[in-house]
C-alpha cells in the first residue's frame, strides 16, 4: 500500500469504512512517517472536538428562524428576495418576478449616480440658450446610460452573485431583465426631462428626443458588450473615449476626418439603432457560451 496521506484525516476522525481503515492501520503500524502525520491529525481532531464541545447546542428554533428569513419578502420584513417564479408558472408572471428582483439586486449607487447626473444635465439644459438644450441632453443622457449599464450589468458587479448563480433562472433571462430595467428607467427619466424642457419652451419633442436616443443606444450598447464580455472598467473606458471625442468635435477641437467619423455616431438613425440592437443581442447570445470565470459568473449558470 502506498502512503495513504489523503486518508489519514478521515482515519483520525473515524469516518473511513472498516476495510480501508484496517489497511491504513496496518500501514501506519509499519511506517513512522505516516504514524507521525497521523499523530498530528489526532491532535487536530482533539482540538476540534474540544472547541465543538465548548459551543452550546443550537436551539431547535434556529433552523426555523433561518428558513423564515429566506421566505419571500413581505411588506417591511427582512429577507432574501425570491428570484424566480415557481417552475411551471406563467411566462409573463415569471418575467415580472425576475424583473422586479433586479431592482433589489442592482447596486443602489447606479441609481444615485444616474439620477444626479441626469438632474444636473436637465437643469443646465433648461437654463441654456434656445437651440442648446438638445445638445446638452445629447451629451448627458448617453453618458448616464453607459455608466448605468456598466454598473448594473458588468461582470463581477453583482453583490448577490451566489443568489443569482443558485437560482433557477437562466443567464440570458437575468441579463435581459437587468438591461431592461436600467435602460428602461433611464429612458423614462430622459423622456420626462425632455417633456419638461418642452413645457418650458426649451425645444420641440422630436428634436429633443432625437438628440439623445441614438447616442444613448450606441454608448449603452458598447458599454454593455464590453462590461459583460470583459469587465466594467473596459466598457466605461471605451464609452468615455467616445463621449470625450464627441465633446471635442462639438468644440471644433478635432480635424475634419475624425470629426466626420464621430458626428454620425451622435445622430439618431435607423442604422445606428440597428447596430446598437445587434450588439446587445449578440452579447446576450454569446454570454452563456463564455468560459467559466468570464462575464457569466455575474449572472448565474
Amino acid at each position: 500500500m502506498t502512503h495513504p496521506s489523503h486518508l489519514l484525516a478521515e482515519f483520525a476522525a473515524g469516518t473511513l469504512p472498516d476495510d480501508r481503515a484496517g489497511r491504513v492501520a496496518r500501514h501506519v503500524a509499519d511506517c513512522p512517517g505516516c504514524a507521525a502525520e497521523l499523530t498530528g491529525w489526532h491532535q487536530v481532531a482533539g482540538a476540534v472536538g474540544d472547541r465543538v464541545a465548548a459551543v452550546a447546542v443550537p436551539s431547535p428554533g434556529l433552523l426555523a428562524g433561518v428558513l423564515s428569513r429566506l421566505a419571500p419578502h413581505r411588506a417591511g420584513a427582512p429577507g432574501v428576495p425570491r428570484y424566480a417564479a415557481p417552475l411551471g408558472g406563467a411566462a409573463t408572471r415569471r418575467a415580472v418576478r425576475i424583473l422586479a428582483a433586479q431592482r433589489r439586486l442592482v447596486d443602489r449607487r447606479v441609481w444615485l449616480v444616474a439620477a444626479v447626473v441626469l438632474a444636473v444635465g436637465t437643469a443646465v439644459a433648461g437654463w441654456a440658450p434656445p437651440g442648446i438644450s438638445e445638445q446638452v441632453l445629447a451629451i448627458v443622457v448617453p453618458l448616464v446610460a453607459a455608466l448605468g449599464v456598466a454598473g448594473a450589468c458588468g461582470s463581477g458587479t453583482d453583490e448577490a452573485g451566489e443568489l443569482v448563480a443558485a437560482s433557477l433562472t437562466g443567464v440570458r433571462a437575468v441579463l435581459l431583465a437587468r438591461l431592461t430595467l436600467v435602460l428602461g428607467a433611464i429612458f423614462g427619466a430622459a423622456s420626462v426631462a425632455s417633456l419638461g424642457l418642452v413645457w418650458f419652451d426649451a425645444g420641440t419633442p422630436l428634436v429633443l428626443f432625437a438628440a439623445w436616443l441614438g447616442p444613448m443606444a450606441l454608448l449603452s450598447a458598447v458599454s454593455f458588450a464590453l462590461s459583460v464580455l470583459w469587465r466594467p472598467a473596459v466598457g466605461i473606458g471605451v464609452a468615455m473615449v467616445l463621449w470625450v471625442l464627441r465633446l471635442l468635435a462639438g468644440a471644433n477641437a478635432l480635424d475634419g476626418t475624425v470629426d466626420g467619423l464621430v458626428e454620425p455616431l451622435w445622430r439618431t438613425s435607423a442604422p445606428l439603432l440597428l447596430v446598437a440592437a445587434l450588439l446587445m443581442a449578440g452579447t446576450v447570445v454569446l454570454l452563456p457560451h463564455l468560459p467559466a470565470g468570464l462575464g457569466r459568473r455575474a449572472y448565474g449558470r
